[in-house]
C-alpha cells in the first residue's frame, strides 16, 4: 500500500465526497497486503440503497466499487465474503460499523473458510461431472472449458482450506506459497488449467482473446438490459494487469490470471444464451466464437489432454474432500 499511497488518496476523495453519510473501507488484495501497482482497488461503501457492483477509473488509478447495507457486513450470507470484511481496511468508520463487522468476522474466519472451501470443492466435483459429460457426447470445447472452470474451483478450495482468500491475479503465488510451501494439489491445478501454455505468445493471444470476449458480452448486455454488467474500464483493468504480469515474466501467473477471467466470460454468455451449450457457440452456421477466438482463449486443447487433465483434478478433489 505504501508505493500506492498518492494513488490510493486521489482514488477515494472523490468516493468519500459523493456518499457522505456512509462508511467506507479496502478490500481485496490492496487491505492484504498483495497489490500490486496495477492491481484496482476494491472499495466497500455501506450504504442502505441497493446497487450493483461497478468499476470506474479515477485520475490514474482504478476502482471496483461494491455496495453493502448494514446488515450485509455484520452478517454475510456468503463465507468468502466475511473472510473477505475479517480483512477489511476502514477509510472512514464514524458509526463504527466496520470495525464492528471486522471483528466479528475475524472472530468467525475458521468457520467461514471451512464453509467457503466445501462450498468451492463441492462445485469442483459437479464440475468434472459435466466435463466428464462433454467427452461422453463428443463435445470437446465443452468438455475443455468444464476441465478449466473445475481447475480454478479447486484451487480456491484448496486455499480456502487453508484460511487463505484467494486473489485472482495472486492466484500461483498463493498456492507456492502455502504455510508449508507449495500446496500439495498444485499439479491438478497446473495440468487442469493447461499452464504449459504460458509463454508470451500463449498470454498474448488469450489476452487478445479476452478482450475480443469482453466486446460480445458488452453488446450481449445491452440486450439483456445489463450494459453496466460490462463498463469498458474492466476490460482497461484487465489489460493493465496482465500487461504487468508480462512485464515481470510471470507468464504463468498471467496466463492463469486470463484463463480465470475466461471462465467468468464464458458464464455470463451461456446466461445470456442459456438453451447452448459452448460447443453449439462454437460450431455450426450459428457459431457466436470462431475457431481463432477459441484457439486464443485457450479451449482447443486434445481428447487426450481433457482427459489426463480430469484424470489428474479428480485425483486431487478426492484427496482434498478425505481431509476436509
Amino acid at each position: 500500500m505504501k508505493a500506492k499511497a498518492g494513488p490510493a488518496a486521489a482514488a477515494f476523495r472523490p468516493i468519500l465526497d459523493t456518499y457522505m453519510d456512509s462508511a467506507v473501507a479496502v478490500i481485496g488484495c490492496n487491505s492484504r497486503g498483495l497489490g500490486r501497482y496495477s492491481c484496482e482497488f476494491d472499495a466497500l461503501v455501506v450504504t442502505g440503497d441497493r446497487r450493483p457492483p461497478t468499476s470506474l477509473r479515477v485520475g490514474d488509478a482504478y476502482v471496483d466499487l461494491r455496495f453493502a447495507s448494514e446488515r450485509d457486513v455484520l452478517k454475510p450470507a456468503n463465507p468468502e465474503y466475511a473472510m473477505s470484511l475479517a480483512s477489511a481496511m476502514p477509510v472512514r468508520d464514524t458509526s463504527l460499523v466496520l470495525s464492528t463487522s471486522i471483528a466479528a468476522n475475524y472472530a468467525v474466519l475458521e468457520e467461514a473458510a471451512k464453509k467457503a472451501s466445501a462450498t468451492r470443492l463441492a462445485s469442483s466435483l459437479k464440475i468434472i461431472g459435466r466435463a466428464e459429460a462433454g467427452l461422453a457426447k463428443g463435445a470437446l470445447v465443452d468438455a475443455d472449458f468444464w476441465l478449466l472452470a473445475g481447475s480454478y474451483e479447486f484451487g480456491y478450495a484448496l486455499l480456502l482450506s487453508k484460511e487463505i482468500l484467494p486473489a485472482p491475479s495472486h492466484l500461483l503465488a498463493q498456492l507456492r506459497e502455502g504455510p508449508k510451501g507449495k500446496l500439495r494439489g498444485f499439479e491438478g491445478i497446473s495440468i487442469g488449467a493447461g499452464l504449459e501454455a504460458a509463454g508470451r505468445a500463449g498470454c498474448g493471444a488469450r489476452l487478445e482473446g479476452v478482450t475480443v470476449l469482453h466486446d460480445l458480452l458488452r453488446e450481449g448486455s445491452k440486450e439483456a438490459a445489463a450494459e453496466s454488467e460490462w463498463p469498458k474500464v474492466r476490460t482497461e483493468i484487465l489489460v493493465a494487469k496482465a500487461g504487468e504480469l508480462i512485464t515481470r515474466v510471470e507468464l504463468a501467473e498471467c496466463y492463469s490470471f486470463l484463463g480465470q477471467e475466461v471462465v467468468d466470460d464464458m458464464m455470463v454468455l451461456l446466461k445470456l444464451h442459456p438453451k447452448r451449450t459452448l460447443t453449439s457457440l462454437t460450431t455450426g452456421k450459428d457459431r457466436l466464437l470462431g475457431e481463432r477466438l477459441v484457439r486464443q482463449l485457450g479451449l482447443a486443447r486434445t481428447e487426450k489432454a481433457v482427459r489426463a487433465g480430469l484424470d489428474v483434478l479428480r485425483q486431487q478433489v478426492s484427496l482434498l474432500a478425505r481431509k476436509s
